[in-house]
């Protein structure tokens, strides 16, 4: 990812929000992974990067408000050759304290692979930190199909 900081989204009380973000993954150099930019989009169309995002919900929810909070990324990739694969992200339960244990984050892929939807919940009171790789793979020009993974950024969820 590029150097930036952490994006904070955070959730209205009882209802939900929507954040566009952008997507560029680059080729590994040798044994030297590729950087992967990801950026937000605003509303006029500038790009903020960032290296990792937390999602904040609001601690006075109710239990009612709580099942209609969602937040939804939608990651878009428009490099030629590119397109997300295997479900677009993969956790890094290797690491201590970074799977999705409370299972409140589901991805999804369409636009013909060009668009990664990630829905995200926080029905608890627990904070928790995912981390995960974006996965995409790559066609190159004589047509071989490879899959990369991102450098892994995190996303923090926190109620």
């Amino acid at each position: 990812m590029s150097t930036a900081s952490t994006l904070v989204i955070k959730v209205p009380q009882g209802q939900g929000c929507i954040h566009n973000f952008t997507l560029e993954p680059s080729l590994p150099d040798g044994d030297v992974a590729g950087e992967w930019k990801f950026s937000q989009i605003d509303e006029n169309g500038n790009c903020q990067d960032a290296d990792d995002f937390s999602v904040v919900f609001d601690k006075n929810s109710s239990w009612l408000q709580k099942q209609s909070e969602l937040c939804v990324l939608v990651v878009t990739m428009n490099k030629p050759g590119w397109r997300f694969a295997m479900e677009g992200t993969k956790s890094c339960k290797n690491e201590e304290n970074t799977a999705d244990v409370l299972h409140d984050v589901r991805t999804e892929i369409g636009g013909n692979g060009k668009v990664l939807k990630a829905y995200i919940q926080s029905l608890g009171n627990l904070d928790e930190t995912v981390g995960f790789s974006f996965v995409a793979a790559h066609v190159s020009e004589n047509g071989t199909t490879t899959i990369y993974q991102s450098p892994d950024p995190k996303g923090n969820i926190q109620r």
